[in-house]
């Protein structure tokens, strides 16, 4: 079995570049000026999403750096171990919001100190991919977009990310 996906996964991409040259072909579209508009208008977003992405990422090192992180963690403690939240968790819940390789980092400590197959692993792990870096995403998509008006969007994805972090720990702990 597979053979036969190895061998069809060799002629996907060369199909599908056919499909969609003699597509062009048949509907006469300039197919190579299309593809090159294409290749600079994602270059062009590519620019114009870079301060939102070196914002973040400066935000990040901000926070880890000045030690907010962990007064973040402290403050949180109270409020969430009573939910079933374990406390090593917290550093988890509040970076994925904004970094998705600062989170991995985080699962990676604690699939080292605890185990892969701990309870504290595998919550980590159904959080790392049930859920989104919201800020991150929001800061280039709308920055993509030109978008200046958010209106519910962070309050609303904080509020979906909060219920699936809770969800997710409950879940670990009946499973």
């Amino acid at each position: 079995m597979n053979e036969i996906f190895a061998a069809v996964s060799g002629f996907f991409l060369p199909a599908l570049l056919l499909l969609i040259l003699l597509h062009g072909f048949v509907k006469k579209a300039p197919v190579y000026d299309l593809f090159v508009d294409g290749c600079r208008e994602g270059i062009q977003s590519a620019v114009e999403i870079t301060p939102y992405i070196i914002a973040v990422f400066v935000v990040i090192q901000i926070m880890t750096d000045s030690g907010a992180l962990g007064l973040l963690e402290k403050l949180c403690a109270p409020l969430l171990t009573p939910l079933g939240i374990p406390k090593e968790l917290i550093s988890f819940m509040i970076m994925r919001p904004v970094s998705g390789s600062g989170t991995l980092a985080i699962v990676e400590k604690i699939a080292g100190v605890y185990g892969p197959d701990s309870f504290l692993c595998r919550c980590a792990s159904v959080m790392m991919g049930s859920s989104e870096t919201i800020l991150y995403a929001v800061a280039v998509y709308f920055g993509a977009t030109h978008v200046k008006k958010m209106r519910h969007t962070v309050a609303s994805g904080v509020a979906g990310y909060a219920v699936g972090v809770w969800l997710a720990v409950l879940l670990c702990r009946i499973m």
